[in-house]
């Protein structure tokens, strides 16, 4: 097992030249290439969503392997989450080459087995650069493609930082330069979500109320409103008409919620006056410079100033 720990991005504009760039300032350790097919697998009845699993068989000119992802989290833009890999020869994923404690019982396991399907397929170019930063390798990754389901297609353009080897905080300083870049915004959606959505099988994006923070501590309430601010995020980018402003709503609600625990704890974070300027902006802005503004530099280096308190400093 390994656990994957990445920061992803969408690109939300043309990065080449400043991708180039940024890319002959780092030490490059090696680079390369690659088209990858890949087909995600689940019951009719969606067990294995239920038990938060994603399943997928990918291949490429040079191999064929399986793999399960299991419940993890996504902060911040933040993603860990464990997952196995093992090598694979025919259309449908051997769930027994996976450990057996990942299954709540063999006979579960075996009754998924009997019942996968193929459900929506994602295929892409990875271009991928593994970088030497602070004493850490990292592995920048910029996919770019489409996500295929029964509903049509949709398009691939990310790039994903994933931590090799050494300490999660030069992760997220590579992370912040590549954010200063413009042209990007933090993804807490993984393209196997998706993709069931495009499926017809995942849960369409809608506004959420307030969650119940009875009881929580500070670090508890700055990452529940940080989820709520990028939900509403992603719902605004996507949603049209009557439901922007119930969008705009649930972000300016998460955004009060982190400030709002900021403010309780005996140590300030030291991103707080920057939140305080972009509830400011997030509020005042119209319709036609709000999209811009959710994809600016200032506010994704925000984002991912709070994710790595999370996540290193609290």
């Amino acid at each position: 097992m390994q656990t994957e720990i990445e920061i992803k991005f969408f690109v939300t504009s043309n990065i080449q030249e400043s991708l180039s760039n940024f890319l002959n300032s780092l030490e490059i350790i090696s680079s390369e290439q690659a088209r990858l097919d890949n087909v995600y697998f689940d019951t009719p009845a969606l067990d294995l969503r239920r038990l938060d699993m994603g399943l997928r068989i990918r291949r490429s000119d040079h191999f064929s392997e399986q793999t399960i992802k299991c419940r993890g989290q996504v902060v911040g833009g933040l993603h860990a989450r464990p997952e196995y890999n093992a090598p694979v020869s025919g259309d449908l994923p051997t769930l027994s080459a996976f450990p057996d404690a990942i299954w709540p019982s063999l006979a579960v396991r075996d009754e998924i087995q009997s019942s996968l399907v193929a459900q929506f397929s994602t295929d892409f170019l990875r271009r991928h650069w593994l970088i030497a930063f602070e004493g850490a390798q990292i592995e920048l990754a910029w996919d770019r493609g489409e996500i295929v389901g029964a509903l049509g297609r949709t398009e691939i353009d990310e790039l994903e930082l994933e931590l090799k080897s050494g300490e999660a905080r030069a992760l997220f300083g590579l992370a912040a330069r590549l954010a200063e870049l413009g042209g990007v915004r933090l993804g807490a959606q993984s393209k196997a979500q998706r993709g069931y959505r495009l499926a017809g099988l995942g849960k369409p994006l809608t506004a959420q109320p307030l969650p119940d923070i009875g009881g929580l501590d500070g670090k508890a309430c700055i990452t529940l409103g940080l989820q709520l601010w990028q939900h509403h995020e992603q719902l605004w980018l996507e949603c049209v008409g009557e439901e922007r402003p119930l969008a705009l709503q649930g972000m300016l609600q998460g955004c009060a919620l982190v400030a709002e625990a900021a403010d309780t704890l005996a140590r300030v974070p030291a991103w707080l006056p920057a939140l305080r300027v972009q509830q400011r902006l997030l509020a005042e802005a119209e319709e036609a410079r709000l999209g811009a503004l959710l994809q600016g530099a200032d506010l994704v280096g925000l984002q991912l100033a709070i994710a790595a308190w999370l996540h290193l400093d609290s």
